[in-house]
């Protein structure tokens, strides 16, 4: 179990540095042809990106190799959260392969259309893991950190429009308004500054409350319940109402979810979320009482998911 927490941790920490890294690819001006020195060279700029690709990848599959029940977060009934993961990392290929001299210029003939094309889906990147992040409230829990998060996103996004050099004034298109006239972009200033404002009213959004919630529940709705194994015996310094809040009145009947997952809204809506929230806020931030008992894992999903062995 050990070998198996260690992979997990490590699969999170190349996760946080495929974040790091995309934000960082973001900010940095890329010199341009024939431009300043100072600016960061292009070769620099597609190795950082491969590298970038290499940790996503390695992140994802460590989690494959590390945690069986992982699987679950690609199928239908994933939380929406891991989705906008994939579409993350799909973004981040887009960036990375095409983006070579020898599939750019056949893709692109034109390097404007590329410039577009590379801050459109740069600006998609910066959106999704914005929402994979938040939600998954590993490293960004709370309304402040998911501000300060959103934050760093929209700087981030804003650092996207590239403006020109300054050289000699040459005469602006009468086709670009005043606010995109000074873009690096062209006749698609236009088109990349409203997919960046766009962009930032997405992130704006994740600060409203209970969108987190949201967001960690399935797209789908379970057929069967996973596994779940639950020891009562490692709890015997917590109180039973913690958890079975509802036999404090003596309404309590069966098991939890025949509660939550009833027809009532107010329980139903969010069940799955609430769940694991209120396991993982209590082993990450134990109460005052249970200080000195230490308590369970925080991370994986096999350590509370068993599967189930079948006897033969």
């Amino acid at each position: 179990m050990a070998s198996v927490s260690t992979a997990w941790e490590i699969a999170q920490a190349l996760g946080l540095c495929a974040v790091a890294g995309c934000l960082i690819l973001c900010v940095l001006a890329v010199r341009p042809r024939g431009g300043a020195a100072t600016a960061f060279p292009l070769r620099a700029h597609e190795f950082l990106g491969w590298v970038v690709l290499g940790a996503a990848v390695f992140h994802v599959g460590l989690l494959f190799g590390a945690d069986a029940t992982v699987v679950e977060h690609i199928k239908p009934t994933a939380p929406l959260y891991e989705y906008t993961g994939i579409i993350a990392l799909l973004s981040l290929l887009f960036l990375t392969v095409p983006a070579g001299s020898a599939l750019r210029s056949r893709l692109w003939p034109r390097h404007r259309i590329f410039q577009a094309a590379h801050v459109g889906a740069a600006c998609l990147l910066v959106v999704t893991l914005a929402v994979h992040v938040i939600g998954t409230g590993r490293y960004v829990r709370g309304r402040a950190h998911a501000a300060a998060y959103v934050l760093l996103s929209i700087v981030v996004l804003l650092a996207l429009l590239r403006t020109r050099a300054r050289r000699a004034p040459a005469p602006r298109s009468p086709h670009l308004p005043r606010s995109a006239g000074g873009l690096v972009f062209g006749r698609h200033s236009r088109l990349v500054l409203a997919v960046v404002l766009g962009s930032l009213v997405l992130l704006l959004a994740q600060l409203r409350a209970g969108t987190a919630l949201a967001l960690r529940e399935p797209l789908m709705r379970r057929s069967e319940r996973l596994p779940l194994e639950f020891p009562h015996d490692k709890h015997r310094q917590v109180n039973c109402v913690q958890c079975h809040h509802d036999f404090a009145d003596r309404s309590g009947t069966g098991a939890c979810v025949s509660c939550h997952r009833s027809g009532r809204a107010d329980l139903r809506i969010g069940a799955e979320a609430r769940f694991h929230d209120f396991c993982l806020s209590c082993h990450r931030e134990p109460p005052a009482y249970l200080s000195g008992h230490g308590h369970g894992p925080v991370t994986g999903c096999d350590t509370c998911h068993v599967p189930q062995v079948i006897v033969r």
